[in-house]
């Protein structure tokens, strides 16, 4: 569901820019077709946790659009994880909706920072929330005495505001007896056009939707028979699908409607809560045509499969066939995906409610600061500010740094002083990784007690050989444990360099600063 819900996010969120319209009210293809010509720039964080029932469920989600909720008791700081504090608020403007903001804590020390603020209503909040709870009593009821007895199930909960961001809930069951919860959020879309950076890329109004996907199996006669009944005309057109029970996700229904003379059917889903009432929550109409597409598809990729499957077992290509029809605004979206793998063959029924529009809130921008006041001079670039004189030929006179990365790491447990080795490579023959296969140093270096405790090195270091002019790499290591006399490598918490940018050598003494990057990772 992740795949196809993307694109009609995507559609929703390029319905929110351009001419300021509401999403949806325009051609939805010239959403999908024409790209999207304003450049923009989002942030983001997803945080899983386990579901182990229903509690775990509505310790989140109820505070923040429940029934809980709705009669004022609500998130305040809620510690969704260390650093992560969700809140809902009352929206003074209107009571069918509530405010959820998420903080999060930067690990510097500063304040808290605002990363999203979306509306939500309690209408959809509480289907969603019902229809979560029927899922997992469900998938308790039908595992109880077999734990295959259910089979994957995902439901998700979307918001998205041009002014505060994005938000998606997701309880997702994938069939092996675990379930978790994700809260997925996403700063607002912000233009990358010079003079509006950090300024809301996009307007117009704030939506909502809820979407559902259940997962089966079939045989393929059980697809041919289901399938004719409800999209193609057999002998049985007049006993179309009614309430018909999606098992083992009884609790999702699908009734199909013939309408003969448009050449389509009208396909409707409801959920049955778990006090039994009746919740429309998804419909749209299909055509004949398209529908007869779809099962030829299948049957297409079904016999390829079963063939490569004759040939040896478990041999088979995997394959999708989606079949997608939607009436965003009136009615919803359905999406039926086919896929097959290793010979199993499932259906999948993804669904999405209609899109229901929200107020929007004031504009959440970045609060982060980090570009310095005065930016430090240009380095200087000619070999008379170098003090020295072009030529064609030179040797590097180096000095030595710690990036702060290294300077703050929690490993670092020893002073940044020790020895360093090194050498000189050609700058192409040097990748993220290291040296290439075959690779030689040109020239190599060890020199004892440098000292970067304080910033750059005090002192300077000839490499004293004589190389051509142009581009080179300069990598090593400081042995600051004093270890590293025996092997000449480095061991874990040693600063290291990383071949990230070069060294141009074009002066008879070429002055450069070497920094040591990381400090060497276990496992490298």
């Amino acid at each position: 569901m992740t795949r196809w819900l993307g694109i009609s996010l995507l559609a929703l969120v390029a319905g929110l820019g351009c001419d300021g319209a509401s999403p949806g009210t325009g051609d939805p293809g010239e959403d999908l077709l024409r790209p999207r010509s304003e450049p923009i720039e989002f942030v983001g964080l997803t945080v899983t946790r386990p579901l182990t029932g229903e509690a775990d469920f509505l310790e989140v989600v109820g505070p923040l659009f429940g029934a809980e909720a709705r009669e004022g008791t609500r998130h305040r700081r809620y510690a969704l994880d260390h650093g992560l504090l969700l809140s809902a608020a009352e929206d003074p403007r209107t009571r069918e909706q509530a405010v959820v903001t998420l903080e999060m804590e930067p690990t510097d020390g500063t304040e808290a920072r605002t990363v999203l603020r979306v509306p939500v209503s309690y209408d959809y909040g509480a289907l969603f929330i019902d229809t979560v709870r029927v899922a997992l009593a469900t998938t308790q009821r039908e595992t109880a005495g077999d734990p295959d007895g259910m089979h994957p199930w995902r439901l998700e909960y979307h918001v998205v505001s041009a002014n505060g961001g994005y938000l998606m809930i997701r309880a997702d069951y994938a069939g092996d007896g675990e379930a978790t919860l994700s809260v997925q959020t996403e700063n607002p879309r912000t233009s990358l056009r010079s003079g509006l950076v950090n300024t809301a890329a996009f307007e117009g109004t704030p939506h909502e939707m809820i979407g559902g996907t259940v997962n089966f199996e079939l045989s393929r006669d059980e697809f041919d028979f289901f399938s004719a009944r409800a999209y193609g005309i057999s002998s049985g057109r007049d006993q179309n699908f009614d309430d018909f029970q999606l098992l083992p996700h009884d609790w999702l229904r699908i009734t199909v409607t013939p309408l003969l003379e448009d050449g389509m059917v009208d396909v409707a889903f409801d959920v049955v809560l778990l006090d039994g009432r009746r919740v429309p929550f998804a419909r749209a109409p299909a055509s004949y045509v398209a529908g007869e597409q779809f099962r030829q598809n299948v049957f297409r990729m079904l016999d390829n499969m079963r063939a490569q499957e004759r040939e040896a077992a478990g041999s088979s290509r995997p394959f999708t066939v989606p079949f997608h029809y939607d009436d965003p605004m009136g009615g919803g979206v359905v999406r039926v995906i086919a896929t097959g793998e290793a010979g199993r063959f499932r259906i999948a029924y993804a669904v999405d409610s209609p899109l229901h529009a929200l107020r929007d809130v004031e504009f959440v921008p970045y609060v982060g600061d980090p570009v310095p006041d005065e930016f430090p001079d240009p380095p200087d670039t000619t070999c008379e500010d170098l003090g020295s004189v072009d030529a064609e030929a030179g040797r590097f006179r180096l000095s030595f740094d710690a990036s702060s990365t290294v300077r703050e790491s929690d490993n670092l447990t020893d002073p940044l002083r020790g020895t360093v080795r090194g050498s000189v490579y050609r700058a192409e023959d040097v990748t993220i990784s290291g040296p290439r296969d075959g690779a030689e140093a040109l020239a190599s270096f060890r020199w004892g007690d440098v000292d970067v405790t304080g910033g750059v090195s005090p002192e300077s270091y000839l490499v004293d050989v004589e190389l051509p002019a142009g581009d080179y790499q300069i990598l090593g290591f400081m042995d600051i444990d004093g270890n590293g006399e025996a092997s000449g490598d480095p061991d874990v918490g040693d600063p290291v360099t990383l071949p990230i940018g070069g060294y141009t050598l074009q002066c008879a003494e070429q002055p450069a600063t070497v920094e040591f990057a990381l400090l060497l990772p276990e496992g490298v």
